[in-house]
């Protein structure tokens, strides 16, 4: 009787889990863009496990490779300063010398009325993930 039970329970298990959201340790993105969207995102929402699971390198995301507390204070301080009102994925091109693993992206971030360009490096992994690997913070900081 008990496996009759067990059973039963599993299409309803197999539906809840279908119903969640992607694994976080997939992470990162399928295009440059949408990985900078989806990054950009996050922030906005504070999410700052998220946010290192799209963070990362050619070796994956820094959350499998560092402590979480570590990452977790990182992106809340990347998240702090691409605090906006909106953004803009303006254009994408690629960097010399790593052709067809990384590309910059620059995104117009509007902060308090004032557009700013921002370079974004997007990297790709060996499993054709894209990862947001280095943000421009010193085009938000600086003083002009």
């Amino acid at each position: 009787m008990r496996s009759w039970r067990i059973v039963s329970l599993v299409p309803a298990l197999l539906l809840v889990l279908s119903c969640l959201p992607a694994r976080a340790q997939d992470g990162g993105g399928t295009a440059p863009a949408s990985t900078v969207e989806r990054f950009l995102r996050l922030a906005a929402e504070k999410n700052y496990v998220q946010m290192g699971h799209v963070f990362g390198t050619r070796d994956g995301p820094i959350i499998q490779r560092d402590p979480a507390a570590q990452v977790q204070r990182r992106m809340f301080a990347i998240a702090s300063i691409l605090e906006n009102q909106r953004f803009v994925i303006r254009d994408e091109q690629p960097i010399p010398g790593r052709i067809g693993e990384a590309v910059q992206l620059t995104v117009q971030v509007t902060q308090r009325g004032h557009p700013r360009d921002v370079p974004f490096v997007v990297v790709k992994d060996g499993h054709n993930r894209w990862f947001v690997e280095q943000v421009d913070l010193e085009k938000l900081t600086r003083v002009d």
